[in-house]
């Protein structure tokens, strides 16, 4: 019965020794360009990611980096999914913090990339708030801030998070507000870039080859070949074209919670040319 019992612990530490080697004997990438995907939760980090690693030379990691790395605190680890503008005073980092260790960050995330290509690619909402910190340990960052409609990405917010606390997960206001101040970081820490570029989701859905071809340019590659713009992409394992989702997403929302969102966040809608509803 006892051995039974210790069976589950025994994996567990065998487990954390066998990725501590691994840690150990990875290699710090080197000479590299690393390339941050930021922006505020559903506004298509995930979609924007998938699209860019299917060029040759850029390897992307296969789930946002702040999951695979035990440097950094997670939104759901701490009961807020989505919503790590409700500890920002934990989550925002800048170049004078201290903390995180980025040499065994590099070593955890190039675990999971391909050294052999230049250009190493992380997405992270929540590393919206550490570009200044990320941009002082690593090497070449380049930072790609994607922006969406706020009604849709208010909307997916709430749809899509649940809160162990939270029986009806986030009311609209916190969603729109996590929105409107996640922008705001962006916009503040942008000036402190080096090099940092804006782009829309709507534009990626409309003209997904202009877009990617913008980033592609930014980031000093070739362009991407043989690309037509009703080509079908894997994105979430299904082969599909990139479409704009605003609209089913907007439908959902109550004329109060329409009403809502252009109270708590209507200038920041305005500023990034969103007519309020």
């Amino acid at each position: 019965m006892a051995s039974t019992r210790f069976k589950p612990l025994l994996r567990d530490c065998l487990g954390q020794i066998n990725r501590e080697l691994r840690i150990a004997f990875t290699p710090v990438p080197k000479d590299k360009t690393w390339v941050f995907l930021v922006g505020c939760y559903n506004s298509g980090t995930t979609l924007l990611a998938e699209l860019l690693s299917h060029h040759p030379e850029i390897s992307a990691l296969p789930t946002e980096g702040h999951f695979i790395t035990d440097q950094f605190i997670k939104d759901y680890d701490i009961g807020l999914p989505r919503m790590w503008v409700e500890r920002e005073d934990i989550f925002r980092l800048n170049e004078d913090d201290e903390g995180p260790d980025p040499v065994r960050i590099k070593k955890e995330w190039g675990m999971r990339l391909d050294l052999s290509k230049q250009v190493l690619l992380e997405k992270s909402p929540p590393n919206s708030a550490k570009t200044r910190w990320l941009q002082k340990h690593f090497e070449n960052a380049h930072f790609i801030g994607i922006v969406r409609n706020g009604y849709a990405v208010a909307e997916g917010i709430t749809r899509k998070a649940d809160p162990k606390h939270l029986i009806d997960s986030w009311p609209i206001e916190m969603s729109a507000y996590q929105w409107k101040r996640s922008n705001e970081v962006l916009q503040e820490d942008a000036e402190h870039l080096d090099r940092f570029l804006w782009i829309k989701y709507e534009d990626l859905a409309s003209d997904t080859v202009a877009t990617l071809n913008t980033i592609t340019q930014f980031l000093g590659l070739p362009e991407f070949e043989n690309l037509s713009s009703d080509q079908s992409w894997s994105i979430h394992e299904r082969d599909e074209q990139v479409r704009d989702m605003n609209h089913e997403s907007i439908e959902k929302l109550s004329r109060d919670q329409l009403d809502t969102i252009n109270r708590v966040a209507g200038e920041m809608l305005e500023a990034f040319g969103y007519t309020q509803l």
